[in-house]
């Protein structure tokens, strides 16, 4: 024969307080009771919740469950009451006990148990502290034994009540027994502005209402395309740049205008690739199909067509094969598009372009200066035969070529002379004689007038002859 399950039930200890489970201990209870249960800091007086025959298996842990004491009388509730009044009494004196101590937490809440015995301070602190001092300093001054609790922002707005910014009273001071992940990206799904003073509590937390829809809000948004994702319209395909879940509408950009779809038209008419965001759109319905269901006006262009498929034999295939025109329905038409001219492929020539001044300087290139005949090279053996005097001189970098058309009388004003002299001929160069050859031995180097000599190379530097004539002095 199985063993039978002891009776258990839960009770609670405060408003929206957490379940604790204890034994019955073969007292028959009803949910809202009042009964004195024995806990870690002595008696206490709890309100049923949870009847025996209700509690689930599963939510027991595996320590051995105290038994509840008995029925609360009125006497325990009416002292259990005036406990309370007296700790609210004390938590002025105890908090300034704590500024004398310079305890860094604020006192929230102090609490007695059933027999008196013992008092328990709460206290908000985001770190871990030492109130060793304090306690004992509390407990010399109460004449009672002195514990504390550690709470969190959201405990303590549990603790202190209040309302909401939806004019109800707090969640957690009322239904809510433990405190949900809240995250900011519930409040970006829910599209609400991440404005902390819009979307934080009491206690400076983010709102525990945004766990509330997130699941309802996914759900919906499985059933609709999202931001940035192609659809196919009977216009033509357009693209997602907004989505209303509340609603289930979304707003489309098609042929450069915006059109909101409702409810009715998502799925049959607007249809979107369900599986990949960047994926082709699905065939949509035909605009003979739209118009006669309503969502697009007919224009002229619609009638024509439909006279000329009309009129033709039923063996051809007569499909219309013009840009849909303006749309005056429930979703946009085609509207006059413009022409782009489509780029020549790879490899081909490209129109010839009218040619400026510099560009007709320019040499040509590729193909067409490759087509141009160039001069005939000499031979390398004729080079090689040529004697190396006769070779043309090689000009330093940068040198300019003299002018072709200069003969040998190149004409040279005078700047040293007096004013009204005429300009004289410069005699002939004679020609350079080739390397290795000795110059002739009647040249000797010429004697100026002064009797200074110049050497024949400063002198062939500066150039030939000083004189208004360009001769040299005789001797």
């Amino acid at each position: 024969m199985p063993e039978e399950l002891p009776r258990v039930a839960g009770v609670r200890f405060r408003n929206a307080g957490r379940i604790f489970y204890f034994h019955t201990a073969g007292m028959r209870l009803d949910p809202g009771e009042f009964v004195v249960v024995e806990t870690v800091r002595g008696p206490e007086v709890a309100k049923v919740v949870i009847a025996p025959d209700q509690v689930v298996v599963n939510e027991l842990g595996r320590e051995e469950l105290k038994p509840i004491l008995r029925l609360a009388t009125e006497s325990d509730i009416r002292k259990a009451d005036q406990l309370r009044q007296q700790a609210e009494e004390l938590l002025p004196e105890a908090r300034r006990l704590g500024e004398e101590l310079r305890f860094p937490a604020h006192i929230d809440g102090a609490e007695f148990t059933l027999d008196g015995r013992r008092l328990t301070f709460a206290f908000t602190s985001d770190e871990r502290l030492d109130y060793r001092d304090f306690v004992k300093r509390a407990g010399d001054r109460f004449r009672t034994r002195v514990d504390m609790r550690q709470m969190g922002a959201r405990d303590r707005a549990k603790m202190a009540g209040g309302y909401g910014i939806c004019g109800r009273e707090l969640c957690c001071a009322s239904w809510l027994t433990t405190f949900p992940s809240i995250s900011i990206r519930m409040a970006k799904e829910q599209e609400l502005p991440l404005n902390p003073q819009k979307i934080s509590g009491l206690c400076g937390r983010l709102l525990c209402c945004l766990s509330y829809e997130e699941e309802g809000y996914k759900e919906m948004r499985k059933t609709l395309p999202k931001i940035g994702q192609r659809c196919s319209t009977p216009t033509g395909e357009g693209k997602v740049i907004g989505i209303n879940i509340l609603r289930r509408s979304i707003t489309l950009f098609a042929d450069g205008q915006r059109i909101d779809v409702s409810d009715r038209d998502l799925g049959t008419v607007v249809r979107w690739d369900t599986a990949s965001k960047s994926g082709d759109p699905p065939p949509s319905i035909s605009r003979v199909d739209a118009i006669a269901q309503g969502l697009i006006e007919e224009t002229e262009e619609d009638r024509m067509a439909a006279d000329r498929a009309a009129a033709e034999p039923d063996w051809i295939d007569a499909r219309p094969s013009f840009e849909p025109g303006p749309g005056r329905g429930r979703l946009p038409g085609g509207g006059p598009r413009k022409n782009v001219p489509a780029r020549p492929p790879r490899g081909e020539q490209q129109p010839e372009r009218p040619q400026g001044r510099q560009q007709d300087r320019r040499p040509p290139r590729g193909p067409e200066r490759a087509a141009q005949p160039r001069p005939p090279r000499e031979p390398q053996q004729q080079r090689e035969q040529q004697p190396r005097g006769e070779r043309p001189e090689r000009r330093p970098q940068g040198q300019q070529p003299a002018p072709a058309n200069l003969g040998e009388g190149r004409v040279f004003k005078r700047t040293g002379g007096p004013a009204g002299e005429g300009a004289t001929e410069r005699p002939a160069r004679e020609p350079r004689p080739p390397r290795g050859a000795q110059p002739p031995s009647n040249e000797t180097p010429p004697v100026q007038a002064d009797g200074g000599q110049r050497s024949g190379r400063r002198r062939n530097r500066r150039g030939r002859g000083s004189g208004a004539g360009g001769e040299q002095p005789p001797a």
